[in-house]
């Protein structure tokens, strides 16, 4: 049998995939692109994801998953005993869904909009920059309101889940970790619970020096 195919840049959001992959020990290959506009490898990027976005996950029948969340669903549904999604029945199942969502939903596209302004506002420098300290603002908010609501050691209280694989590879993005350190500090202690996993450290140490 094939193995899924997951493709990525540096540091990027598959940081999140490639360390559910190592806790579920399933195995995969991966490919490095460049994402960006003028990259050799965009092309490739663009065939087999037209929003030509990291991650993006071609499974062994050729069927392409975008959508981290999506991604970690067929990863637990291959190996349940990674317990990255609370099973049915389990209390902490719709809390897991209204944070995990909110990441990608509310959280997530404060970067995509940060990282690129002009695709959003134009050439206009001050446009830019008014989108990136807005967005950037939005995100801080975002990010204490998580943390008002965060249990210990893990997002979820005693149960790990994907949520803190999120809060993993988010802590080493805007507004980087001195802010986490000062105004989400229980955010930061759930990501660096999960980057102490010895699977996910291996993971986080190819991606963040």
């Amino acid at each position: 049998m094939e193995r899924p195919l997951l493709i990525g840049s540096q540091g990027c959001g598959n940081v999140i995939v490639e360390s559910a992959f190592a806790l579920a020990g399933v195995a995969h290959d991966y490919e490095e692109v460049d994402y960006s506009d003028d990259s050799p490898t965009r092309p490739r990027l663009l065939h087999v994801n037209p929003l030509g976005q990291v991650p993006t996950l071609v499974l062994p029948d050729g069927e392409v998953m975008t959508e981290s969340l999506a991604m970690l669903h067929w990863i637990q549904d291959q190996a349940p005993a990674a317990r990255l999604i609370p099973p049915k029945g389990d209390p902490a199942r719709m809390r897991f869904y209204r944070w995990a969502v909110f990441l990608i939903a509310a959280v997530y596209p404060t970067f995509t909009y940060g990282d690129d302004p002009k695709k959003w506002v134009g050439e206009s420098e001050a446009a830019r920059n008014a989108l990136r300290d807005s967005s950037n603002a939005h995100r801080q908010k975002l990010l204490a309101q998580m943390n008002s609501v965060c249990g210990a050691p893990h997002f979820l209280g005693e149960r790990f889940s994907a949520i803190d694989l999120y809060l993993a590879a988010m802590s080493h993005w805007r507004p980087g970790r001195k802010w986490w350190a000062a105004e989400a500090p229980k955010l930061l202690a759930a990501a660096d619970a999960a980057r102490a996993m010895p699977e996910v450290g291996k993971v986080f140490a190819r991606h963040f020096k």
